[in-house]
Parts: structure tokens; sequence; C-alpha cells
């Protein structure tokens, strides 16, 4: 029981770090990078939104609308259960990813650290998701 709350807690710390990665400008200082805030600012505001998702149809802010799914799945796995994990693998394929596409295409190439980093943390939390929906 007490490496299930490990897991949980570890899960949930870090869609809380993502969150305030991408909740400003001075969010990459989180991961060394306080020299890409400014562009790191001006790519959020930019973001066109993906085809797929409602954010392009009402003009959603990343700094609004992926933080709050960050904020999200950072709630979602401090609780944990099976049918949770499902939803979460479900949600990181169906949105998240989507998002993080989106944010490849669109955003300058002085930002690939920042992606990179966020694309390697919730793949490792989908690698982890999908091993235990499968179980």
């Amino acid at each position: 029981m007490k490496s299930e709350s490990r897991t949980r807690h570890k899960r949930s710390s870090r869609y809380q770090r993502l969150a305030a990665l991408f909740g400003g400008p001075l969010g990459v200082a989180l991961i060394g990078r306080p020299d890409l805030a400014g562009a790191f600012d001006r790519a959020l505001q930019s973001c066109p939104g993906h085809e797929s998702l409602i954010c392009r149809a009402t003009g959603g802010v990343p700094r609004v609308c992926f933080v709050q799914k960050m904020e999200q799945l950072a709630a979602s796995a401090a609780r944990g259960g099976e049918r949770r994990r499902e939803w979460e693998r479900s949600f990181i394929e169906t949105e998240v990813m989507h998002c993080l596409a989106t944010f490849e295409r669109t955003f300058p190439p002085e930002l690939v650290p920042v992606l990179e980093y966020a694309k390697s943390e919730i793949e490792e939390d989908l690698a982890y998701l999908t091993r235990e929906v499968a179980q």
C-alpha cells in the first residue's frame, strides 16, 4: 500500500510541476531556463489550438487550458484507482498529446528544451498508465 501511495504522490507532483511550467513566463525557470521566459510567454499567447479540441473553437489560451489539464491530471493521479487510470490514459492520448503536437508545430525552435521536458514527463507517465491498464 505504501508503494501505491508513493506512486500517486509522484505522479500528482509531476503534473503539478507541469502546470507550474506552463502557468506563466517564469515557469521555465523550474527547469533551469529562465532565459526563455519572454519567448515562452509569447508562444503561449499565440497558440492556435489543435483542430480536434475545443480550444480551437473557443480561442483557448494554453496558459489557461493546458494548465487546467495538468491540474486535472494532478488531482486525478493523487486519488488513484483502476478506472481513473484508464481515464487518465485516454485523456492524455486524446487531448494532452494533441496539445503537445500543436506546441511542437507552432512554438519557436528555441523552446524545444521546454517541450522535450514536458513531453518526456508525460510520455513516462503514459507508459506507466499503459502498463497499469493492461494488467
